[in-house]
């Protein structure tokens, strides 16, 4: 049989569950779930399987919670630790934004080469595309006209003529 957990707890079972529900972060949350199961007495071989993690996983934030407290626990974050640094700055961004709007770069590709030739960095496509994404602009582009197509004879057809 495996011995009692042995934590010095610093809240209460009522305060843990009141965080536990007040939480909107799933990571979090997840954890508070855990630490208030813990505290009303479960053991860790229950808890593990009810807040649907491994149980080495559930030692690691006990761990936690003994060197540092619910701060500690909260304050590790899994996955997404911010992704690369942006290689255009604030400015440059700004400056890509209002060029699109104007109409002077309407594709990812010139994007892509207004970033090297202006400011000497390079884009891929698929990282210029992800730069468009964020910064909310269209990959535009224009609509292929017809060299046969004349600007006077579709005028004149649209006003019925």
């Amino acid at each position: 049989m495996a011995r009692r957990l042995q934590i010095d707890w610093q809240e209460d079972e009522q305060t843990l569950y009141e965080l536990y529900k007040q939480e909107k972060d799933a990571q979090n949350r997840t954890r508070l779930h855990a630490l208030w199961l813990l505290r009303s007495g479960r053991p860790m071989t229950e808890v593990a399987p009810l807040v649907g993690v491994h149980y080495r996983t559930l030692q690691e934030w006990v761990a936690w919670y003994r060197q540092g407290g619910l701060g500690e626990v909260l304050s590790h974050r899994h996955g997404g630790h911010g992704g690369c640094e942006r290689r255009l700055s604030a400015q440059q961004e700004d400056e890509l934004v209002a060029k699109a709007k104007a109409g002077e770069i309407r594709t990812i590709w010139d994007g892509v080469t207004w970033a090297q030739e202006a400011h000497g960095i390079k884009y891929s496509y698929w990282g210029m595309r992800w730069v468009f994404a964020r910064l909310e602009l269209k990959k535009k582009m224009p609509r292929p006209k017809s060299p046969k197509a004349s600007a006077e004879e579709q005028a004149a057809w649209k006003k019925g003529g």
